[in-house]
């Protein structure tokens, strides 16, 4: 307790800070709130610049590398029958799409034309079309998952810390994940050393 005592000037003004950044990240979202679903050409849909785009308008960011296999994977499902194809009256277009994607698990969804893959969809003059006009959309979700995940993992000794007004640490691993399906689930192995009892681990994670 002595440490944290002698330090509490340093630790009430990091307090006051990440409470300023949670407020002012809070603003932001307010007035900028994310649009998990976004219109697009069949063509833009299929490159790096549109699953960007979607990304963006949506809040979420991607790695270069996700963003290609994304664009990869709508322009394969291309020639073949959709995962969803959204079919309602105009009003319903972005609360149906909305459904389906938090259904599915995905961080945000494109929506393209299938009979005019050079149309630029556009959401709003979606909605604003007569109730008897029928919709068809095809609809991508996409996940922001990434291929390989890497985590460093810090246990302190919390007994050892008090009692010798400093930190001290029990335990430091390393693990390494792979992404085995789509909605995020990784297996990867972890290893570690435990310095209290002076033992190295390996094992094998499983995320979820």
């Amino acid at each position: 307790m002595d440490w944290v005592y002698k330090n509490r000037r340093v630790l009430l003004w990091a307090l006051a800070l990440l409470i300023i950044a949670a407020l002012a990240w809070f603003v932001w979202e307010k007035l900028h709130p994310a649009q998990p679903v976004t219109g697009e050409s069949q063509h833009q849909a299929e490159t790096t610049e549109g699953v960007a785009l979607a990304a963006k308008n949506a809040h979420i960011t991607l790695l270069e590398s996700q963003l290609t296999e994304a664009a990869k994977q709508i322009a394969e499902l291309k020639n073949k029958p959709p995962v969803t194809v959204v079919q309602t009256v105009p009003v319903e277009v972005v609360k149906t799409v909305e459904v389906e994607r938090q259904k599915s698990g995905a961080d945000f969804a494109i929506v393209t034309e299938p009979k005019n893959p050079d149309k630029q969809v556009d959401l709003k003059q979606v909605a604003e079309l007569s109730a008897d006009t029928a919709v068809t959309l095809n609809q991508y979700n996409v996940y922001a998952y990434r291929k390989v995940i890497r985590g460093v993992n810090i246990y302190p000794d919390w007994a050892e810390s008090v009692k010798n007004a400093g930190p001290r640490i029990r335990e430091v691993s390393f693990d390494v994940s792979q992404r085995i399906t789509k909605d995020g689930k990784y297996l990867g192995v972890v290893g570690g050393y435990n310095f209290k009892h002076e033992e190295v681990r390996i094992g094998l994670r499983y995320s979820f």
